[in-house]
């Protein structure tokens, strides 16, 4: 059964990523359906990848979040006016 959720989970997101729906989503997930329900290894393999692209994904927004509170803004300075 987890498998079967682990299949369509990717699947799904292979075809989000791709902008297509079809056979590069069912045949991913499929595979890895199958990998996940033969190999013990194999499931916390991609279980590994997935975390750690969750976690890569966070770093980087956080990042993106200092560097954006950290940015300072400009300042403008008004044109001088000439006296007559």
């Amino acid at each position: 059964m987890i498998g079967k959720v682990v299949g369509g989970v990717l699947g799904t997101r292979i075809a989000e990523k791709s902008g297509q729906s079809g056979a590069l989503g069912a045949a991913a997930g499929l595979y890895a359906s199958k990998f996940v329900k033969r190999s013990p290894i194999g499931a916390l393999v991609i279980g590994g990848a997935w975390l750690g692209h969750k976690l890569y994904k966070r770093n980087q927004e956080r990042k993106l979040e200092a560097a954006a509170n950290a940015a300072k803004p400009a300042k403008v300075v008004p044109p001088k006016q000439e006296a007559e």
